[in-house]
């Protein structure tokens, strides 16, 4: 399966789930399910919140059907993935600390069928393209630079496009949560801060874009076109 480095959210530690010096050194786990707007509607994130010692502590995880990426780590976090043909199944997390299990907790999941359905309905015949591209060069609050292209194809009410620029990862252009016009003839356009690379992602509503990512969202679900061209160099 391949590994994508993620940007995600922090994962939260909690110092206790109750009170009591009995528990003090008792290590408690519960698990909670994300579907960050990057992944495609088959995969989810499961999370683990922790309390007690964390000192060496680490996870296995397993599930009925599906496929967990990783299997086992020493962070509290795992990428499920259902089965083909499946839509709900159980994922567990074993908690162990050298050679003992010390704690354990498992989750329902289920596949979103808004999600699902999305997925399914990506028409090839949209796409959307970068016309005038910004300058390959080092990023920053203070550049800025005009980009703009065209969506092709079957236009829905609602699209947006959304722009990324490369820097040292990709930020959302040019402010966070920014979702862009598509106008009648299909053309869309703004300024950005520059980068080495730039990004243009049609998406449908309901899209809510993080202001940064390590790696961009793929076609499918809310994401109905995507493109990326490296800055002009003189």
């Amino acid at each position: 399966m391949t590994r994508t480095r993620l940007a995600l959210p922090a994962l939260i530690v909690l110092a206790a789930f109750g009170s009591g010096c009995a528990d003090r050194d008792a290590v408690r786990v519960r698990l909670h399910m994300y579907t960050p707007p990057a992944f495609d509607a088959r995969r989810v994130e499961i999370r683990a919140q922790v309390a007690g010692p964390l000192t060496g502590l680490r996870y296995k995880w397993f599930s009925g059907a599906g496929e967990n990426d990783p299997q086992e780590s020493g962070e509290p976090v795992t990428v499920f993935t259902f089965a083909d043909g499946t839509t709900r199944d159980r994922v567990s997390v074993e908690v162990w600390r050298a050679g003992e299990r010390v704690a354990y907790d498992e989750i329902a999941v289920k596949l979103d069928p808004e999600r699902a359905r999305l997925a399914t309905q990506v028409d090839p015949r949209l796409q959307v393209a970068i016309t005038t591209v910004p300058p390959y060069e080092a990023g920053g609050p203070d550049t800025r630079a005009n980009i703009a292209g065209k969506v092709s194809g079957p236009l829905s009410p609602g699209l947006r496009v959304v722009i990324y620029a490369l820097a040292d990862v990709w930020y959302i252009q040019p402010s966070p949560g920014e979702l862009h016009e598509i106008r009648e003839d299909g053309g869309w356009g703004s300024w950005t801060h520059t980068g080495s690379s730039y990004a243009a992602l049609v998406v449908r509503p309901g899209f809510h874009p993080f202001p940064r990512y390590d790696v961009l969202p793929q076609v499918g679900g809310f994401v109905v076109a995507r493109t990326v061209v490296d800055g002009t160099r003189p």
